[in-house]
């Protein structure tokens, strides 16, 4: 979810006079050399300072870079009618010209275009055969059809580091007293020794279901790494980000006194019988620690903050499993690793952990919204990596036989999936996310010009920056990262992506909002796509 920052009056009209005073000398003369994005919360003070009837980029009236209605081709995205991009001033990325197929995604097995006999896009460039193709879980020659992928052998190779913690007491079905009482259906279990940033204690709800099966989901909300950006991530259980998080604007109000509980929509809505996670078992883990789930460092004193910070999201990872693991591994025949924002990628980067200690029970990774790049100056220079691994201690969390994982400059984080499917030959990996995500872009600015604000970057005046490609990181240059993330990885047979375009293409999370149930992508919707993906099937859908 989207951190959130208390703002004064004082400060809000500031931030409004000088997104008024910058969007009506912007949209005058379109910034070179690309056009520009508003994020929704400059949308909304454009509307509230213009007095002019003109759309601006962005706006209802007139779609830039994606002409409104215009569709992909059949032959570049078979079995749909074509992926809508652009359409009412959305958009950002125009589909491919008829017949073609869309750039920078190679097909495997020479499979042309995008064709998938479902009607879901695969990968594909026609004609071009990616190189060690795999045997399952990609494409066949024949249509584009997809093959499941079925798990064989144990899910851990021999020879790596075991990272399964040393087990405890399984939990009680009484849980733990709490104020105000756990929603209905939850128990609320504190662990010792699990505490949140400030120092106070924390723990996750659990929900028992009639599958064999067990759902893990992992909160998300910003994470602290300066000032601004600490004042926009919870630092205990009893803060919630105000607002939906959608959005930047979603979330502008900042954090609120609130519990941080579970909700009922997407993966947690189990009136609906599409929600392949209705029957699950279901825990859900709080998020309070401003590491990603993944820090190791206590007492870090941030530059600008007055008090010592617990950066022990993988320290609390550990402590948790080692309760969870003796609850359910018994009685269960799967686990699914989830998380949306900060959750996202901490279901990634704990999802080695979380595999050692179920043993033969298979885990695998739905990563909603928190994309790890390949390094790039674009999107991940390698400063960025080395502040994270420093500040909230990642050199202790990552696996110490992951070399790839840690190069000299500092970068290398991307290289942790080939480690992944290197260690785990069972693992299958799910990437949701919009094409321009508002928000993480916000997260992956503080990395621009060589990380010269990482220290002291602020949230609501990178908000207030963003006409500058310096300040605030392009939609283009997100787009870019994500498709060389489905290229890098495609190859495998094991990375599926469901991509979001159109008018979905800069919100925020997606798999516990009503969204997860609509063909967001134009084909099918998330659900479906995470239905099939379960059974083994490794599609990639959307732009």
């Amino acid at each position: 979810m989207l951190p959130r920052v208390r703002t004064t009056k004082t400060k809000r009209l500031l931030v409004e006079a000088s997104v008024c005073a910058a969007t009506k000398q912007r949209v005058a003369s379109p910034f070179p050399p690309r056009r520009v994005w508003l994020t929704s919360a400059a949308l909304l003070l454009v509307a509230a300072c213009s007095n002019s009837s003109a759309p601006t980029d962005g706006n209802s009236g007139t779609a830039t870079q994606g002409n409104a209605g215009q569709t992909a081709a059949a032959a570049a995205i078979s079995g749909s009618g074509g992926v809508r991009l652009g359409a009412a001033g959305a958009g950002g990325q125009r589909a491919s010209s008829a017949g073609a197929p869309l750039p920078n995604v190679p097909s495997v097995n020479g499979t042309a275009g995008r064709g998938s006999s479902a009607g879901a896009p695969t990968t594909g460039r026609a004609g071009a055969s990616a190189p060690n193709a795999p045997t399952a879980g990609s494409l066949a020659a024949a249509g584009g059809e997809a093959v499941p992928v079925r798990p064989s052998g144990a899910n851990t190779a021999s020879g790596f580091v075991n990272l399964a913690p040393a087990l405890g007491a399984p939990l009680d079905d009484m849980g733990t007293s709490m104020a105000p009482a756990a929603p209905s259906g939850w128990t609320w279990h504190e662990i010792e020794g699990a505490i949140c940033r400030d120092g106070s204690p924390t723990g996750f709800y659990v929900r028992k279901g009639a599958a064999d099966k067990l759902l893990m989901y992992l909160e998300g909300g910003g994470a602290c790494s300066s000032p601004g950006f600490c004042t926009y991530n919870p630092a205990n259980v009893n803060e919630v980000l105000s607002g939906d998080g959608e959005t930047v604007a979603g979330s502008i109000g900042g954090a609120t006194i609130g519990r941080q509980q579970p909700g009922s929509a997407g993966i947690f809505d189990i009136s609906r019988a599409e929600n392949p996670f209705k029957d699950w078992n279901q825990i859900y883990v709080p998020y309070c620690t401003g590491d990603v789930h993944f820090g190791t460092r206590t007492n870090v004193m941030v530059p600008g903050v007055a008090a010592p910070q617990q950066f022990v999201g993988y320290l609390n990872m550990q402590k948790f499993i080692a309760r969870i693991v003796p609850t359910f591994q018994a009685q269960i025949s799967r686990v699914v690793l989830t998380g949306a924002s900060a959750g996202g990628f901490g279901a990634l980067l704990n999802y080695s952990m979380v595999q050692d200690a179920f043993g033969s029970v298979l885990v695998t990774v739905l990563d909603d919204s928190g994309p790890s790049f390949p390094d790039n100056p674009r999107y991940m220079p390698a400063c960025l990596q080395k502040n994270w691994r420093e500040m909230w201690g990642f050199k202790d969390s990552l696996p110490s036989d992951c070399m790839e994982c840690m190069q000299a400059d500092g970068g290398g984080l991307a290289d942790y999936g080939k480690y992944l499917f290197r260690k785990h030959p069972n693992a299958t990996i799910g990437l949701v996310s919009s094409m321009q995500d508002e928000v993480i872009r916000l997260f992956y600015s503080s990395g621009l010009v060589d990380c010269a604000s990482f220290t002291t970057a602020d949230p609501t005046f990178i908000t207030l920056g963003q006409l500058d490609e310096t300040v605030y990181m392009p939609g283009g240059d997100y787009t870019a990262g994500l498709n060389e993330v489905r290229t890098k990885y495609v190859s495998t047979g094991k990375y599926a992506t469901y991509y979001l375009g159109g008018l979905n293409q800069v919100f925020h999370q997606h798999i516990w909002r009503a969204r997860f149930y609509d063909a967001s992508a134009g084909s099918e919707s998330i659900a479906q796509w995470v239905t099939k993906f379960l059974e083994g099937t490794v599609t990639q859908v959307g732009p």
